[in-house]
């Protein structure tokens, strides 16, 4: 009779905790352990009325028949069975309704967990973003540096060989106009040379006419 009355109050009990769950939505580990345990104990409960109305079911087979009026006797055992199989099943179903009420509790706690961490994830989603375009920029300028790097050392390049052709032009330029020099010197030095080859020859010539002039 006390476990009976231990199971009535847990049923009496139990509209409170659905009014609790309905007014908190979300639950904290010792709430969920608190359910779970009283969840727990209402099956326990239940498996052991249901046991006892079994035995005593069997044993009411027995003492029955030393009694006169053996139907009435049999049919109160039977009577007392289904009520107690009936408060059984109601503690299963209120065990149920609590398991059920801390499931979606559970994911009513995921769902506002999720939505706490919303803002620091898109928070930190912001920073990735903004690293990979941080990193997206200096690679872009890594590429640019190299390209004008590039460039210049094409541009130095070019310009040394700009300098290169304009001394080889300026080296061939100064041998030119030393072998025309050196043209005109020996131009100036074969006129010489002619110059007094005639003089010379006017000279043989002016002294043989005068060798000639005595003899006449």
């Amino acid at each position: 009779m006390k476990r009976l009355l231990f199971a009535l109050s847990l049923l009496l009990l139990h509209p409170a905790w659905a009014e609790e769950a309905q007014t908190a939505a979300t639950i904290t580990p010792e709430e969920r352990k608190a359910l779970l345990d009283r969840a727990k104990s209402l099956k326990e409960e239940a498996s052991r009325i249901r046991q006892e109305a079994e035995k005593k079911l069997a044993e009411a087979n027995t003492t029955c028949w030393q009694r006169t009026l053996v139907s009435a006797c049999l049919a109160d055992a039977r009577h007392a069975r289904t009520e107690s199989v009936a408060a059984a099943r109601k503690l299963d179903v209120d065990a149920k309704k609590i398991e059920r009420e801390v499931r979606e509790r559970d994911r009513a706690t995921a769902l506002s967990k999720k939505a706490e961490q919303a803002p620091k994830k898109e928070a930190e989603r912001e920073r990735n973003i903004g690293k990979a375009q941080k990193k997206a920029v200096d690679a872009e300028q890594k590429r640019e540096d190299k390209a004008v790097a590039r460039e210049a050392r094409a541009e130095e390049g070019s310009a040394r060989a700009r300098m290169s052709e304009r001394e080889r032009q300026d080296k061939l330029e100064a041998r030119r106009r030393k072998e025309e020099k050196a043209e005109e010197k020996a131009l100036e030095r074969e006129k010489k040379y002619k110059k007094r080859e005639e003089e010379r020859a006017r000279q043989l010539e002016h002294a043989a006419r005068q060798q000639q002039e005595p003899d006449k």
